[in-house]
């Protein structure tokens, strides 16, 4: 009920693209999208009820977390929540992991490799940039 109300409510005219309330009520600054959050951790706490594997749970926990960190940009976090479902995402891991216990993990796994090297790579790029812009001389006026 709740993925459906944050992700697919409504539906765009003319289009075959759903949407919910997350990307209306993302509009508003931090509050609207810190409420999509909290709403969303109910399925989190019933996933690890469930006691579906932990990196199931991390994966559900990372959908939301960067749903809510890019909805924080303007602008581009409203057109963001717009394509990001980490409601629905969620509520199909939980189906797959609530339904078949034994289900492999490899792909969730793959998945934080994947978001490791992302950040790797966003560092290296961020000390690079600053070594960079510690080089440049500018000359100081009348010197």
């Amino acid at each position: 009920m709740i993925s459906r109300l944050l992700d697919d409510r409504f539906a765009l005219p003319g289009t075959r693209r759903r949407f919910g309330l997350d990307p209306i009520i993302g509009l508003v600054p931090i509050v609207g999208d810190a409420i999509p959050a909290a709403m969303a951790l109910w399925l989190i706490a019933e996933a690890a009820r469930f006691r579906l594997p932990r990196v199931v749970v991390a994966r559900m926990i990372a959908n939301v977390v960067i749903d809510f960190l890019i909805g924080l940009v303007p602008f581009i976090g409203d057109l963001f929540d717009f394509a990001s479902k980490p409601s629905a995402r969620n509520l199909v891991l939980f189906r797959r992991y609530a339904n078949d216990p034994d289900a492999g993990t490899a792909d969730q796994r793959r998945f934080f490799i994947g978001v490791a090297l992302v950040v790797v790579g966003l560092g290296w790029i961020a000390l690079t940039l600053v070594g960079w812009l510690e080089s440049i001389e500018i000359p100081l006026p009348g010197g």
